[in-house]
């Protein structure tokens, strides 16, 4: 019965030190993920409350997602739902949206959604658009002729390599 008693009493205070351990491996700012921001940016803009919540909270990083779509849609003009379904396939948000709007602000004049899904589809957003401004600075070419360019880079053309 003694030995009982003891592990009785050893309990709580296992459980307050496992309670411990574990409220200090949770974040201090548990509010602060995210989801808010990024359904109200995607609300504000147009998007549906089913969409916008569907997008959110499946989202890994939600205030990224969020501001990607916003910042697109507020600089190029190009439409909410179209950045919504570029932003959300990729894994850098962030680098679409630079990617989109330095392109956007070098070569374009009109909202070009070409520009949104090639940086959405390029492994290096950032990289690839200064590909295409460079480019075209250079060589002189049309904006899509850049984009296209640019997005074939891992294009190598084998038959004239070297046979062994």
């Amino acid at each position: 019965m003694i030995n009982f008693q003891r592990r009785r009493s050893l309990f709580p205070l296992t459980a307050s030190i496992a309670s411990v351990f574990v409220l200090s491996a949770t974040p201090s700012s548990a509010t602060d993920d995210g989801f808010f921001d990024c359904t109200a940016g995607l609300l504000d803009k147009g998007i549906a409350t089913a969409e916008a919540t569907a997008a959110c909270g499946g989202a890994r990083f939600p205030e990224e997602l969020g501001n990607c779509v916003v910042d697109i849609n507020d600089v190029t003009g190009i439409g909410a739902a179209e950045a919504l379904s570029v932003c959300e396939r990729t894994r850098r948000p962030e680098e679409v949206a630079n990617c989109t709007i330095d392109i956007h602000d070098s070569l374009l004049t009109a909202p070009n959604p070409t520009a949104m899904e090639y940086c959405g589809r390029s492994v290096l957003p950032e990289r690839y658009a200064t590909c295409v401004i460079d480019l075209r600075d250079a060589a002189e070419l049309a904006a899509d002729e850049a984009l296209t360019s640019c997005i074939r880079a891992g294009y190598r053309p084998w038959e004239i390599a070297p046979r062994l």
